[in-house]
């Protein structure tokens, strides 16, 4: 799986279990540990990261690439329409 997000300041993309952020510099964190500040608000992750969690987990539950159990609790956690 690859995903990449648009914006007009950085580059994004999702691949396999990992979340690369490029906006001046390469920032990287585990998919788990984004969609775990996601639904519980904390962790551990750069600034970069931080700011495109909810895109990516929205993205992600757009395409089918979040696990059932995953998103139905995403979705429910933040009223999520998949």
């Amino acid at each position: 799986m690859k995903v990449r997000l648009g914006y007009p300041d950085r580059i994004v993309e999702v691949d396999d279990k990992t979340v690369h952020v490029f906006k001046g510099r390469l920032v990287s964190a585990p998919l788990s540990e984004v969609v775990n500040y996601y639904v519980r608000g904390e962790g551990l992750l750069p600034p970069a990261i931080k700011d495109v969690a909810a895109d990516v987990v929205r993205a992600l539950l757009n395409v089918g690439e979040l696990r059932e159990g995953v998103s139905s609790f995403v979705g429910h956690a933040h009223h999520v329409s998949t």
